[in-house]
């Protein structure tokens, strides 16, 4: 691309935002306060304990790998 074309894209683009902006961040409010957001978000932060996750190693692997 011609560096002209490119700063005038860049020009447009941040005139699009400006003019945007309040639309996009009212939109955006809506949807991070919505109860489906909520509920996934919340969903995903619940932590498990390790030990579901880890188990013991039966002692021929752990000596083959640490020693």
């Amino acid at each position: 691309m011609e560096p002209i074309v490119l700063c005038g894209f860049v020009i447009v683009m941040f005139g699009v935002w400006v003019e945007f902006e309040p639309t996009v961040r009212v939109v955006v409010k809506i949807i991070f306060k919505s109860k489906f957001f909520t509920k996934v978000a919340s969903d995903s932060t619940v932590q498990k304990p390790v030990h579901v996750y880890v188990r013991k190693m039966p002692i021929c692997v752990a000596k083959a790998f640490y020693c």
